[in-house]
């Protein structure tokens, strides 16, 4: 009886390990793993475009001159190249599969395919060598293929997706405004736990629909502007285009980057529009204006500074105030969300202020709304771990204050002691400034 027992408990825990090993090593599809999930894959090997070559940007930019130009300026063209970016994806904690496929998000730009994942671990991919692989495609980060290309699933032929009709250009074009309309929230609009520390959170698009705004992405990020689409020596007409530097809170990815922000389109979305001033207390409102989603908005670590500073007579500081307007999380052990003060479309902020003290000897007040991106302590950790980081950007990463600007200051307002407004900065001199404050 006992040995009868023996043998019933051996088989049964040997079939459990080998179920449990069976399991571990088995492909798991993508979309097992995370299914409904647009990320799980990059977009498809994209064959050579008729009467362009390679989808590349580069090529693109043959014809449209003006185009291209602008979009080497944007965020999109360094997506890959952002010194935080590429700090985050050399955490030993980053699954870095996934994190591509949005920041090189075209199979020819990665040098593997993923074809499952061993035992459904998203940190062991299954990889086979891809041999599309584009180099050049690669350092484009999001290209103008990302939007605007895509396979015919009938002829198997690359097409451009358009989002105006009426010319004919030397390669298929199918007209779909509404999937360009809709590309963003790809990307922008997708919250996502991975485990108990790795969260993805991005929920622009859903601010943006929750505002009941008719605008779209677009509106703001791709103003519209009059031009033909293709350069002056082919002769096509002037039309309704859409600038193509897809600029966004305003702090870029370089310092080189500052000059060309506003021609852009840039412009905050917070305004300063009134200020009381009591006998114990000052309130400042300030306004979400221009920004059809929250502000900030994208990903959770940014956020608003706000300064208040009173100056005597020769200048000195007499007055100190800080306030944030952003989200608070928790990382570790698990990472959640503790508050939430940002600011909504056409929402007010008042920011209260206490002026109790012997304060006869203010004259002037300067406000200031800076939009911060990388706090210090972030970047501090970032230099003292970037033996982590791959070449060519281990060594930026190392003097990253110098090569990465880590906020901008978008608002500043001067007014006397009882809150009359004597001067406000322009956007311009600001940029001035922004671009000057490499190594901060």
């Amino acid at each position: 009886m006992k040995r009868l027992l023996f043998i019933a408990i051996f088989s049964i825990s040997t079939m459990l390990v080998g179920y449990y090993v069976y399991q571990n090593q088995r492909e798991v599809p993508l979309e097992e793993v995370f299914p409904g999930k647009h990320w799980v894959r990059p977009i498809e090997n994209l064959p050579n475009l008729k009467a362009v070559g390679a989808p590349t940007a580069k090529n693109c930019g043959n014809c449209h001159t003006e185009i291209y130009e602008e979009w080497k300026l944007s965020t999109h063209a360094n997506a890959l190249s952002d010194l935080q970016f590429q700090s985050e994806l050399a955490k030993p904690s980053s699954p870095k599969w996934i994190c591509l496929n949005c920041h090189i998000p075209i199979q020819n730009q990665r040098e593997t395919i993923i074809t499952a994942l061993q035992g459904g671990d998203y940190f062991k991919p299954i990889e086979i060598p891809n041999p599309n692989f584009n180099p050049e495609m690669k350092e484009e980060a999001i290209t103008c293929a990302t939007c605007h290309v895509r396979v015919d699933a009938n002829t198997k032929e690359s097409y451009v997706i358009g989002g105006r009709g009426g010319t004919s250009p030397p390669h298929p074009t199918q007209i779909k405004k509404e999937f360009l309309e809709n590309r963003c929230n790809d990307c922008h609009n997708e919250t996502y736990t991975l485990n108990q520390s790795l969260v993805c959170s991005f929920q622009t698009g859903t601010e943006l629909q929750s505002s009941e705004s008719k605008q779209t992405c677009v509106s703001c990020h791709m103003p519209e502007v009059k031009r033909s689409f293709v350069k002056a020596s082919l002769h096509r007409p002037i039309r309704n285009s859409h600038r193509h530097g897809f600029v966004g809170g305003g702090v870029p990815k370089t310092f080189a980057l500052y000059k060309d922000q506003i021609r852009l389109g840039y412009k905050p979305g917070l305004v300063l529009t009134g200020i009381q001033v009591e006998k114990d207390q000052m309130i400042l409102h300030i306004q979400n204006q221009f920004a059809d989603h929250y502000v900030t908005s994208g990903d959770p670590e940014r956020f608003y500074r706000l300064t208040l500073h009173g100056f005597d007579s020769t200048g000195k500081t007499l007055f100190s105030r800080e306030m944030k307007i952003g989200q608070e999380w928790e990382w570790s052990p698990n990472a959640k969300k503790i508050s939430d003060n940002r600011i909504p479309r056409k929402g007010e902020f008042e920011w209260s202020i206490d002026r109790k003290g012997d304060l006869t000897s203010i004259v002037q007040y300067r406000f200031q709304a800076v939009h911060v991106r990388l706090k210090n302590e972030t970047s501090d950790y970032m230099m003292l771990t970037a033996e982590n980081v791959a070449e060519p950007y281990q060594n930026k990463v190392k003097n990253i204050k110098t090569f990465y600007p880590h906020s901008s200051i978008v608002i500043e307002s001067f007014f006397d002691a009882y809150g009359k407004i004597q001067k406000e900065t322009s956007l311009e001199e600001l940029y001035k400034r922004n671009a000057e404050r490499a190594g901060e």
